[in-house]
């Protein structure tokens, strides 16, 4: 049981720590499994006088993880401030273009 919670909770931290850069929100469900299991693996280690520093390990991976993305979450998104400056400026840039052809318009409407 020791060695199969040691396994999953391996798998779930590693997963948790590499999502924790990628997909922020879904990050959180391998990471608490990563908790679960390596506490489980901790206590079964403790109860038959086993080394416990493997179960610390997934333990700590998966707090770095958690400690990880729950920084990214309160990241600004500069993505998003850029792409609305260049949506108001194209904006504004069509508004100057159309009266521009306008004026030019009017200036060969003249010429007639």
């Amino acid at each position: 049981m020791r060695i199969l919670c040691i396994i999953l909770g391996s798998i779930a931290a590693v997963l948790g720590f590499l999502l924790s850069f990628f997909l922020d929100n879904f990050a959180y469900i391998p990471v608490v499994l990563g908790f679960a299991f390596g506490i489980a693996a901790l206590i079964i280690s403790k109860r038959n006088g086993l080394r416990e520093s493997v179960p610390k390990l997934i333990i700590a991976l998966s707090f770095l993880a958690a400690a990880i993305t729950t920084m990214n979450l309160f990241r600004e998104n500069k993505v998003a401030e850029d792409v609305k400056q260049t949506t108001e400026e194209k904006k504004q840039q069509e508004k100057e273009d159309i009266k521009e052809i306008e004026n030019e318009l009017e200036d060969l409407e003249g010429v007639e």
